[in-house]
């Protein structure tokens, strides 16, 4: 039976799954129990159908739907803080990824204090 020649990756090259599983481990308990829980994937879904499409996109005339709620504000795991609709936004992926690697540091960027 023929074997498959091993895939070679370039070097650092990491399953998205992988790095998905070490951001969940190195995140706060507390954080991370709040976005399991049953009532924010309701609020979220609640909150992406009263506001369908991305914020950031509208502000440039680009049409495109939103699939994260952010929170305008970081939370740092405050509960009043983190269930205030008042301060969340619908953002597209795209866009949620340069607002938190504008914010918190990524990229080279300077970690901004809120």
């Amino acid at each position: 039976m023929p074997v498959r020649p091993p895939v070679h990756r370039p070097v650092g090259w990491r399953e998205q799954r992988d790095r998905d599983r070490d951001y969940d481990r190195k995140r706060d308990p507390v954080v991370r129990k709040l976005y399991r829980s049953r009532r924010w994937q309701a609020e979220r879904l609640s909150f992406l159908r009263e506001h369908p499409l991305c914020v950031d996109c509208e502000a440039h005339g680009v049409i495109r739907p939103a699939n994260i709620v952010d929170h305008i504000d970081p939370h740092r795991g405050d509960e009043t803080v983190f269930w205030d609709r008042d301060r969340w936004q619908a953002l597209c992926a795209s866009c949620h990824s340069r607002k938190t690697a504008t914010s918190d540091g990524g990229f080279g960027n300077p970690r901004r204090s809120v």
